[in-house]
């Protein structure tokens, strides 16, 4: 009689279940988001405490500007940019200044005066972690109402 020698095949390789949310928004219409692409805020923003979760959202149309979208009222959403773009040197402080895991944004405000952009309080992503904060820097070096030279571009 022959024996068999079983062996136990490797074990099946399963892909991790993507979670995806469906987002419904007024100015960008239905957005579907990955889970892994949410930051998390613990503190929420200034204002803003009790909303935890946000998304960067890139718009073609308004770049460089993006989008700081609540993923829990997806019909609020902050114009925020790079403040590198405004001020090449600036620095949101020592415990940021791993730059390929901190990413500072700032909020962008339009009024009948102008845009500005708060230098003073930017969101800190933690790339790394998908973990956001929004900070204020001790210092009397950047305004909260930094003003910008937008060009408006004549249509003609």
């Amino acid at each position: 009689m022959e024996s068999l020698t079983m062996t136990a095949a490797p074990p099946a390789v399963v892909p991790p279940t993507l979670s995806i949310r469906k987002l419904a928004t007024e100015q960008f219409g239905e957005i579907l988001v990955e889970e892994r692409h949410i930051f998390t805020f613990p503190n929420g923003l200034l204002g803003f405490e009790e909303l935890r979760e946000f998304i960067i959202v890139r718009d073609e149309r308004t770049e460089p500007v993006r989008w700081l979208l609540s993923v829990e009222h997806p019909e609020l959403s902050f114009p925020v940019m790079s403040p590198y773009l405004l001020l090449p040197s600036y620095s949101p402080g020592n415990d940021y200044c791993e730059h390929r895991r901190f990413s500072p944004l700032v909020i962008l405000t339009l009024s009948s005066e102008g845009a500005t952009a708060n230098l003073k309080a930017p969101i800190v992503l933690d790339v790394q972690n998908q973990r956001g904060e929004q900070i204020i820097i001790p210092s009397d070096k950047y305004s909260t109402q930094y003003p910008l030279c937008i060009q408006q571009s004549s249509q003609r």
